[in-house]
């Protein structure tokens, strides 16, 4: 046999036996010692400040105050003109438009302001920005297996995650660097026949005391392959 090809096959199985012998738990915990090796981003209080791009060429400044330790949370934006900025401590939520605390439903139906609402957009971000950490969240159902696959040019770790009804419906696939076990990627669908969902490239890195994000997430739908939009951290300052 050509040794070329031999080595090609070597390393193959090497990849392949790689793979099958990293359980999910450990491709996580690895990750996650990559990502924040000193539990920073629930131990303690970070402001996130975010460019948001959108299609249109329209840009969304918006700062993020992440607090899960003290359960606090704050969103401070301006779009269409309007500068809102909403807080939820322990449960609590407030509206403030241009400085001045709402509670007049008009006005925040106008600024498109809802506790629901709020409390999605708190979520969304603890859930995104504390990545790969929250797979440890109780209600998260591992797949069985870590698999090799490609995703964006490059060759990953995958793994597949769903969970509990009680705390979600959608099914998720998470992609993540060979080597280094950095998370370079993550799917979703809500129902995955359909191939409806999104995908999200991760690119370039943003460094904080010892704390390793995604400097950029571009989203795209999975159906069409229609860009969404670019979300940038250009700033993570913790709060003492």
């Amino acid at each position: 046999m050509n040794r070329s090809i031999l080595l090609i096959i070597i390393s193959f199985l090497s990849i392949s036996i790689t793979a099958q012998s990293l359980s999910p738990e450990e491709l996580i915990t690895k990750s996650i010692e990559y990502h924040d090796p000193e539990n920073h981003l629930y131990s303690k209080d970070f402001n996130y400040y975010f460019d948001e791009s959108r299609p249109d060429g329209g840009v969304n400044k918006t700062v993020v105050r992440l607090a899960p330790k003290t359960e606090q949370f704050q969103i401070d934006r301006s779009r269409n003109g309007i500068h809102s900025f909403t807080t939820i401590k322990k449960g609590v939520v407030q509206f403030f438009i241009d400085g001045k605390e709402v509670t007049d439903t008009a006005a925040l139906k106008k600024a498109k302001l809802n506790p629901k609402r709020a409390q999605f957009m708190k979520d969304y971000y603890l859930y995104l920005w504390h990545l790969p950490v929250k797979l440890q969240d109780p209600g998260t159902v591992l797949d069985s297996k870590v698999v090799r696959e490609e995703f964006n040019e490059r060759d990953c770790y995958k793994l597949g995650v769903r969970y509990e009804e009680k705390v979600g419906k959608d099914r998720w696939y998470f992609y993540f660097d060979t080597k280094t076990y950095a998370l370079l990627g993550y799917r979703f669908y809500h129902d995955e026949s359909k191939n409806d969902g999104e995908y999200i490239y991760l690119e370039g890195e943003y460094t904080y005391d010892l704390v390793r994000l995604p400097k950029t997430r571009k989203w795209y739908t999975h159906k069409e392959d229609k860009y969404l939009g670019t979300d940038s951290l250009t700033k993570m300052v913790e709060n003492e």
